[in-house]
């Protein structure tokens, strides 16, 4: 009947509100994207190292948890994420184990994993390849297993593989390259969360497109459903191929490795890589003796 018609056209629109209020209730309440990162803070703190330069590089990073390599003074560091609560808010706290490469004349480095436990449980942590040495074939490595509040748990690895170009030096970080793919399905059923590996791969190959390393990863990615968004990011490291004059040139080390049945946004790199545009240059890049010769680079996690 004519006069059923408007009342049908307020039903069909009572609905449609409904379902806006609902769609609306349930976008304000999901979960922000996870922020993961990672950060080679070189040998911290060196000699030129400023603090409250690594400080605001963190700040600046702002990841909910990031991956970390090359801490000496575990001490220090504690400090400067302590630093860091009142400007930014974070509460972060770290899980780190000593790298098993030694070293012969100062104290042993560490690496592992920075998290914000206003937002993050630390449900679990260990090495991946403790002693004094590491066993062949395997890196530096640590993993937490993070329990994020309001999202399903995760694993996040450190790892911290050889460094150089020469072909010994190719063939060790290809042999640590299959050691970690070949463990992650078992850390993933060991510990029932994804598996995220973040930190510094020193791939010095990657950015030429023909060359063994980069071929190599790009065909273990495809082979093990992998997904390496850092690829697209340019560089994360400066360096001076003479030491004592020349140029810096950049390249692209540090990577955060996923499944790629995750969703992620597109990563980012910071500091003096992201103001410099991976360009080389002639003089030291700002940051390079105050901070790190590496940037921070992070991804955000969607559910």
């Amino acid at each position: 009947m004519p006069h059923d018609r408007p009342r049908r056209r307020r039903r069909r629109l009572f609905v449609l509100l409904l379902a806006a209020i609902a769609l609306l209730l349930w976008w304000c309440h999901r979960p922000p994207p996870l922020v993961i990162g990672t950060f080679n803070i070189r040998e911290f703190p060196g000699e030129t190292t400023d603090p409250e330069a690594v400080a605001a590089a963190i700040a600046e990073l702002d990841a909910d948890a990031f991956s970390v390599q090359e801490i000496e003074d575990t001490r220090v560091f504690l400090e400067v994420l302590r630093f860091l609560r009142a400007p930014t808010g974070r509460h972060y706290k770290m899980a780190l184990a000593p790298s098993c490469r030694g070293r012969k004349s100062r104290e042993r480095l560490n690496l592992g994993v920075v998290y914000d436990a206003a937002r993050i449980e630390l449900a679990a942590f260990r090495s991946l390849s403790g002693g004094e040495a590491c066993p062949t074939g395997q890196p530096p490595a640590a993993i937490a297993l993070l329990r994020p509040r309001g999202g399903p748990p995760l694993a996040l690895a450190s790892v911290h593989f050889t460094s150089g170009g020469d072909p010994k030096d190719l063939a060790a970080r290809e042999a640590q390259w299959r050691w970690l793919v070949d463990q992650l399905p078992r850390l993933e059923a060991e510990f029932g969360a994804p598996v995220i590996v973040a930190g510094d791969f020193n791939s010095t190959g990657f950015l030429e497109p023909d060359h063994h390393e980069r071929r190599m990863i790009d065909g273990l990615l495809e082979a093990h459903d992998l997904a390496l968004p850092t690829a697209t990011i340019g560089c994360s490291e400066y360096w001076r191929p003479n030491r004592t004059s020349g140029p810096y040139v950049a390249s692209l080390l540090d990577h955060i490795l996923l499944p790629s049945a995750l969703a992620s946004s597109r990563p980012e790199v910071l500091g003096m890589c992201a103001a410099l545009a991976c360009a080389p240059q002639q003089d030291a890049p700002p940051g390079y003796a105050t901070i790190s010769d590496h940037c921070p680079v992070r991804v955000a996690l969607h559910p």
